[in-house]
């Protein structure tokens, strides 16, 4: 995993458990409060492609920490 994953990883699990483990809600969340989140998650979220970011949530809910 690059740097950029594995922050991208960290806020999505604390986001991921703040939202019942639902990663519906999670990816909404995030999406609704993107310009709140630190700005390093920000910048990791964005230098990420679709195939690596779909790699970090495949991640998430297969082994769910």
């Amino acid at each position: 995993m690059t740097n950029d994953q594995i922050t991208f990883r960290k806020y999505l699990l604390q986001i991921f458990v703040d939202q019942r483990h639902d990663i519906i809600s999670s990816l909404v969340w995030i999406s609704n409060h993107y310009y709140r989140l630190p700005y390093h998650f920000q910048s990791a979220y964005r230098a990420l492609s679709v195939d690596e970011r779909n790699a970090v949530i495949r991640e998430v809910l297969m082994n769910g920490d």
